[in-house]
């Protein structure tokens, strides 16, 4: 590290010495200053190396290298024996081909390591800058980095073998591939900027030598350079082609060449070069991205605007940046996959692909649905394929779900389409559940697993779009919402029945979410929202029933005191006591009953739900009332639970009639409190909330003191 930090001074030293002191001196004194050191430097290798001083000399050599680099620069700038005339891109090709010459004679009679490589990268300058002396277009500077690249292959084959080479075998590599990936890179900018000065042919020429040097360093040298082979022969026929279906195009090319480069090529470059061909694929796909992102949510617009349409038109309008090769990009994508053996992508990539398609071509708005929904057919084929592997039908069923939830929102454009899709899908799910069912009763091992797990959830989408077809029809009748809303549960109801046959969670979770949305359909009437509350609980009741399934108890006894609670509220009744303590007085009899023949069963199943029916109704009406004596008696009521819960060491008593009391205080004080914050000055907040976070400070510290303490204690035990 001194070595290389005194190298780094000497030569910003002489740089300083060359650019700025050098005008003080004569035109001999100059040469006579650089000359000497450049001579002191290169010479004392040779002693340095017999004293065994290798390190030195390497450093001392390298600055010679950096006083002949700045001697040919003083010569350009003092018109030294008329150099100055000189183009100066000329000068500095012809300069830096003479210093990689003769460093590279220097480094052969020198006891050097280090001069070959260094040869080998000052031999990285005189190509690109006789290009850049020519003025060529950046097309063909991109050729002059490629052929760099060739040579560097030709040095590294050439050091092989031959002791001592190592490092310029790895330089050589280090060097040729950096120049060949700046030679393909500049290529690719170019060919895919639409106003580029270069020809087609001049980009593809470049890229296919690029692709012939890529592959003969995959074969001389690293295999896995075999995927810029791959990338950029992909690319140069790409560019040939008309720019406007360019995404769709590079898509196909990259196919083929995925496909001959695993037939013809030895094997060990198959991978790679078919790698570097799949790039150009990914990026037609990411071209196309945003297309088909707009394709998969265009319907959303109808779900907001729903059955606004008097007639049926053309489904869509397109953003006119829309992409039409985005269809064949997603087909040759799923060709692709299907060429590569990943089946389990193929789905979802086919039903982007078809989708896409339809909001291409805009067919009209019949043609639109029933391709959608033979989309969603077929894919509820391939999930009921038994041929097909557990993953991939697994796979085909949520990418059916999808397009099916697609083309319901494309249906909400008019009544009578909703109800026939709907409809639609709810047979395709139906017919799907069957076929499962049967494969599950015939089948054994892992086959038979595989079923139930389709199964599963193919009764979970039907239950759904029955429910959305329950739904339709009811508010498309011209009933209600709130009326609707009864259609919508007891279709939630023939959704647990079919949870329950096919013991399924999944399909009893979108039987419950069915009956979430029947719920909120009631919302808008106290008085049938009530009734639908007291549904729901009805069926959380039966569902109860089943084995495992007894927290649902619990469920339905909140939906049917919410129901209680929302009825009483609905009639303006102002003593909801009269009504709540008699159902208290009940429960709690039944807890007390309860207790007494299982004396380990908890205070919240036994005595929560009776209190809980009382306390809270009035704790709200406390709250929209706190005038006449209510709060009072609530308080008193609140504490006397509390005192008994105490003395009974009851955790629901404890808990609930302390909440209760609280929240009375809260709501009694509330406003005086308030007012008396108003009135504190402004800064009053502030520094109680400084004085808050310093506390919690000190007493973290406090404790961290007590831990370290505690620490060195345990240490002098031990």
């Amino acid at each position: 590290m001194l070595l290389v930090l005194g190298g780094a001074l000497l030569g910003v030293a002489a740089l300083a010495f060359t650019v700025i002191s050098w005008g003080s001196l004569g035109m001999g004194a100059r040469a006579l200053v650089l000359l000497s050191f450049t001579a002191l430097a290169l010479g004392a290798v040779w002693p340095l190396a017999r004293r065994g001083l290798a390190a030195t000399a390497e450093t001392l050599a390298m600055l010679g290298l950096v006083l002949v680099v700045l001697e040919g620069y003083a010569a350009y700038a003092g018109d030294l024996f008329g150099l100055g005339s000189l183009d100066g891109r000329w000068y500095a090709v012809i300069a830096a081909s003479v210093l990689t010459v003769g460093w590279g004679l220097y480094g052969r009679v020198a006891p050097l390591r280090l001069t070959g490589p260094q040869t080998v990268v000052l031999g990285q300058s005189p190509l690109p800058l006789a290009a850049f002396a020519v003025d060529v277009s950046a097309s063909w500077m991109g050729m002059a980095l490629v052929l760099l690249s060739a040579a560097d292959l030709g040095v590294r084959r050439l050091a092989a073998g031959r002791e001592g080479a190592v490092s310029v075998r790895a330089v050589a590599g280090l060097c040729g591939v950096s120049s060949g990936a700046a030679g393909i890179f500049l290529a690719l900018a170019v060919s895919y900027r639409p106003d580029h000065g270069d020809s087609e042919a001049s980009v593809a020429a470049v890229l296919l030598v690029a692709a012939a040097v890529a592959m003969g360093w995959a074969v001389l040298a690293e295999r896995l350079v075999a995927a810029a082979a791959g990338l950029t022969f992909t690319a140069a026929v790409t560019v040939l082609l008309p720019y406007t279906w360019t995404a769709a195009t590079g898509a196909a090319v990259a196919v083929t060449v995925m496909a001959s480069a695993l037939l013809l090529l030895p094997v060990p470059l198959r991978r790679p070069a078919a790698g570097g061909a799949a790039t150009v694929l990914g990026v037609a796909v990411l071209w196309i991205a945003p297309d088909v992102v707009v394709a998969a949510f265009s319907p959303l617009q109808f779900v907001v605007d729903r059955w606004t349409a008097e007639s049926e038109r053309l489904f869509l309008t397109l953003p006119r940046w829309t992409d039409p090769s985005a269809p064949f990009v997603l087909g040759i994508l799923a060709a692709a996959l299907l060429l590569v053996r990943r089946r389990a992508a193929v789905p979802p990539v086919a039903a982007s692909a078809v989708l896409s398609a339809i909001v291409v071509a805009q067919p009209p708005y019949a043609v639109t649905l029933a391709l959608a929904v033979g989309l969603v057919a077929a894919l509820a084929a391939l999930t009921v394929w038994t041929v097909l592997d557990e993953r991939v039908r697994a796979i085909a069923g949520g990418t059916a779900v999808a397009a099916g939830l697609w083309a319901a929102a494309a249906s909400l454009l008019t009544r009578p389409a909703t109800i026939s899709v709907l409809a639609a899908l709810t047979l395709i799910g139906v017919a799907c559940v069957a076929a499962t069912h049967a494969e599950a009763r015939a089948g054994a091992g892992g086959g038979r697993r595989t079923a139930f797990g389709v199964l599963d959830g193919a009764v979970a989408a039907t239950v759904v779009a029955f429910g959305g077809l329950v739904a339709a029809s009811g508010l498309a009748s011209g009933i209600g919402r709130e009326w609707a809303a009864f259609g919508v549960l007891a279709a939630a109801g023939v959704g647990l029945l079919a949870a329950a046959w096919a013991r399924s969670v999944a399909a009893e979770t979108a039987a419950w979410a069915v009956a979430v949305a029947g719920v909120a359909m009631a919302a808008g009437n106290a008085a049938f929202l009530s009734v639908a509350l007291a549904v729901a609980g009805v069926l959380a009741f039966a569902d109860a029933l089943r084995d495992g399934r007894r927290h649902a108890g619990l469920a339905g006894s909140a939906l049917l005191l919410a129901a209680w609670w929302v009825r009483l509220g609905s009639a303006d009744i102002t003593v909801p006591e009269a009504y709540t303590a008699p159902i208290t007085l009940a429960l709690l009899a039944i807890g007390l009953a309860r207790r007494s023949r299982r004396p380990e069963l908890s205070s919240w199943a036994a005595y929560g739900p009776a209190l809980a029916s009382t306390l809270l109704p009035s704790v709200l009406a406390a709250w929209a009332d706190p005038a006449g004596p209510r709060p009072v008696l609530l308080a008193v009521a609140a504490l006397a639970v509390t005192l008994a819960g105490a003395r009974a060491r009851l955790q629901a008593p404890l808990l609930l009639g302390g909440a209760t009391l609280l929240l009375v205080a809260v709501r009694a004080l509330g406003p005086y409190a308030a007012r008396v914050v108003l009135d504190l000055p402004g800064w009053f907040p502030i520094a109680f909330a400084g004085l808050v976070v310093l506390v919690v400070g000190a007493t973290y510290e406090r404790r961290l003191r007590d831990l370290r303490r505690l620490h060195a204690a345990v240490s002098r035990l031990g």
